[in-house]
């Protein structure tokens, strides 16, 4: 769905579990977050997601402040802002480029109306201009019109933009159990038709619901590969459900993938008793939805410290180094982020993921190109290209002879546990595998090894489907580098 996400989380260092199920739930593509309450000494980051921010370190406390994140999945860059407001802005691509800008405008600050417009002129276009913009107005969905709202108004009108806010209430006012509209989500008018606009139903124990601006239609949605939790693996069931037939093996081309499916648990006791409350905002449906509340923060804080402590407990004087430098970089939060670039090539701007592949294979291309070599050297390569290899033999050696079963059996305890590439398989899948299955698959190595041919071609790769009643796929990428692995066996 590729949506956007936007959210007043008052303070974004005590709700990131909050923030996290909201990931987890919508998987947008940036998050854009109003009154972060952070410092800049405050550290923080959020795995799979990039992060561009703006503090507000005027007082002695953290106060409002500016935070976009942006998935990892989607190329992106920082647009600098040279602005006195509270904002931040990054370009995106999700189909085309877009700029997606997060704005915080405190309640008793004074406001320029030059600032704001310069802002905006700042903005490449197509743009989603997201804030908590403290302001009230009956263009909105308020019941009456304030100062900050007329000011609001103005802005739009001026600099022709589009309101995608609808009569939806994005604030609930606790003291006086009142719902109001504070937060807008603002477009440019070419992106008005594409975009549809809700509001989340649930606070995430916030005092403002999140904004979700998605595409009208459901395509090019980007997914990041699955990940495997294999500790809740029932083995027993995958052995039998996961059967590779002869018939599987013997077909002259398999084309489908498996993907492990990974519930997400969410409270709905908690969010029941809100929706509860929300149609009768009395108080005692308050304080039942407090209470159920604070009982799902002691669970959720019980099972963390479980956790935690099962991880310690997991390292032990006989843990492999590699496996408990990995495990301490893990509790220290360290890790490596990558995101695609988007990148300038003169006067053009390169934001799609082909685009920006096409212009590094170039570039790569450029430096290997015959050019860059002297011309005795050009000369030798070309007479050794015209070589034609021949591998085919009648001589009988012993390495060329088919794989065995012990063969294939010792190689498999050998591979590591490294995490599977585009195919989604995992070599402890292929350990847990029956020996009908690992028969057959045997056959299909033997197959390629005769024909001379790769299991997989290109970025097709050849596939055969696990009999389950889900249907789920796997491909042969992992399958192919097991291969390997039982060639090595045999050197």
């Amino acid at each position: 769905m590729d949506p956007f996400v936007s959210w007043n989380c008052r303070g974004i260092r005590s709700k990131l579990v909050d923030i996290k199920a909201l990931i987890n739930t919508s998987h947008p593509v940036c998050v854009a977050l109003e009154e972060a309450f952070l410092k800049p000494s405050h550290c923080l980051k959020l795995r799979g997601y990039s992060c561009v921010r703006k503090d507000d370190d005027t007082g002695v406390s953290a106060s409002g402040g500016v935070f976009i994140l942006t998935s990892n999945l989607y190329p992106s860059t920082t647009l600098t802002l040279h602005t006195c407001l509270q904002a931040v802005a990054v370009p995106v691509h999700v189909r085309t480029l877009v700029t997606v800008c997060c704005i915080y405008l405190p309640p008793n600050d004074t406001i320029s109306q030059n600032d704001l417009n310069t802002l905006i002129d700042k903005l490449p276009t197509p743009f989603i201009f997201f804030g908590d913009f403290n302001g009230h107005s009956t263009m909105w969905g308020s019941d009456s019109t304030n100062s900050r709202g007329r000011q609001i108004e103005q802005f739009i009108s001026n600099n022709s933009l589009c309101l995608l806010n609808n009569d939806e209430t994005t604030y609930f006012h606790e003291p006086t159990r009142t719902f109001h509209s504070l937060d807008l989500a603002i477009c440019s008018p070419q992106l008005l038709p594409l975009l549809n606009f809700t509001v989340g139903n649930y606070l995430y124990n916030s005092d403002h619901f999140p904004l979700i601006v998605s595409h009208a239609d459901k395509g090019g949605t980007t997914r990041p590969p699955p990940r495997y939790v294999f500790q809740r693996a029932d083995w027993d069931a995958f052995t039998q459900l996961a059967e590779i037939t002869d018939t599987m093996v013997s077909t002259s081309d398999i084309t489908e993938a498996v993907q492990n499916v990974i519930d997400c648990i969410i409270n709905r006791e908690q969010k029941r008793r809100w929706n509860i409350f929300r149609r009768c905002p009395t108080t005692e449906n308050l304080i039942t939805f407090k209470r159920a509340t604070a009982s799902a923060r002691r669970v959720r804080r019980r099972s963390q410290r479980e956790s935690w402590i099962r991880f310690i407990f997991s390292i032990t004087s006989s843990t492999p180094s590699k496996l408990l430098w990995k495990k301490v970089k893990a509790a220290n939060g360290i890790y490596e982020g990558f995101s695609f670039p988007v990148l300038n090539t003169g006067n053009v701007v390169v934001s799609s993921s082909l685009e920006v592949a096409n212009t590094l294979r170039n570039a790569l291309a450029q430096v290997s190109a015959a050019d860059s070599y002297s011309s005795a050297f050009v000369a030798i390569n070309n007479r050794a290209e015209r070589q034609s290899l021949h591998f085919f033999t009648r001589r009988s050696f012993p390495y060329n002879s088919e794989f065995r079963m012990y063969e294939l059996q010792t190689a498999l305890p050998k591979a590591h546990d490294t995490s599977p590439g585009p195919d989604g398989i995992a070599y402890k899948m292929l350990r847990h595998l029956s020996l009908s299955s690992l028969s057959n698959l045997l056959y299909l190595f033997n197959r390629s090894w005769n024909e001379q041919k790769s299991l997989h071609n290109g970025t097709k790769l050849l596939g055969f489907r696990f009999s389950n009643p889900e249907k789920i796929p796997l491909t042969l990428c992992t399958i192919d580098l097991l291969r390997s692995q039982v060639v090595s066996v045999r050197i």
